[in-house]
């Protein structure tokens, strides 16, 4: 565990799914204006695709300090954690003793740039064949388990964050813009 930082050093962090939680803020329980994270101290850790964070902020607007204790999950949802500051900071440092690593601050804060995540062109339905087995719905739309590209057999991976721009490995493909595929090991 390290010493209590400032949170907008610690940020941005990423998610392995590609998700980046670049700012955060909360409002003050006194005035209810929004305090960010430069006005906040206090600690990271990524663990198990969760980022907990626990801090303690002061509202530049009316100077009340409060306490903040929260786990961020890679879909970008906030969750409180009902637990006492104290014992909240006493269980991220056990699991930080245990091996669990902290997540660096990534360069990017430094220079205020960002580098564009490369542009994935979704493939044309015209080229693919689906499965009849459908594995669920997405807003509506049925999600077949299976498809086949250029004799290629792909399995149902994920839905694309909405709102962000779609990221696929080397062995994945973009599907109707939102749903990824990753090359099977059985032959089509």
């Amino acid at each position: 565990m390290t010493r209590n930082d400032r949170l907008s050093r610690l940020l941005p962090q990423r998610f392995a799914n590609g998700t980046q939680i670049r700012r955060f803020a909360k409002p003050c329980p006194r005035c209810s204006q929004t305090v960010e994270a430069r006005d906040m101290e206090g600690k990271m850790l990524m663990l198990d695709q969760k980022l907990f964070l626990a801090a303690h902020a002061a509202c530049p607007h009316c100077g009340h300090r409060f306490g903040v204790a929260c786990a961020i999950t890679a879909d970008k949802r906030v969750h409180r954690v009902r637990l006492p500051m104290w014992l909240y900071k006493l269980w991220m440092k056990s699991n930080a003793r245990r091996g669990v690593t902290l997540v660096p601050p990534e360069p990017e804060w430094q220079t205020g740039e960002e580098p564009a995540a490369p542009e994935v062109a979704s493939i044309a339905e015209a080229e693919l064949t689906f499965a009849d087995a459908i594995v669920g719905r997405f807003q509506g739309e049925a999600i077949p388990e299976a498809c086949e590209w250029q004799g290629q057999r792909y399995a149902f991976e994920r839905v694309a964050q909405p709102g962000l721009p779609p990221q696929c490995a080397d062995n994945e493909i973009l599907v109707r813009s939102h749903f990824v595929y990753a090359r099977s090991a059985e032959p089509a």
